[in-house]
C-alpha cells in the first residue's frame, strides 16, 4: 500500500460543512486513492490527480 493525499471539493450542498479538503488515504495506485476518497465522502469528487506521499 502507498499514501496518496487527496484533494476533494463538495458538488453537493448538503454533503457536508467544508467546500473543500484534502486528506491522505493508502491505496494500491492513485486510480484507487481517488475510487476510495470519493467513496469515503459522499458528494464530494476529486478535482486533481492523487500525489503519492510515500
Amino acid at each position: 500500500m502507498v499514501t496518496y493525499k487527496v484533494f476533494l471539493q463538495r458538488v453537493d450542498p448538503k454533503a457536508g460543512p467544508s467546500a473543500n479538503f484534502s486528506f491522505q488515504v493508502q491505496a494500491q495506485n492513485a486510480q484507487m486513492a481517488k475510487v476510495t476518497a470519493e467513496a469515503q465522502y459522499p458528494g464530494y469528487r476529486c478535482i486533481n490527480s492523487p500525489v503519492r506521499v510515500g
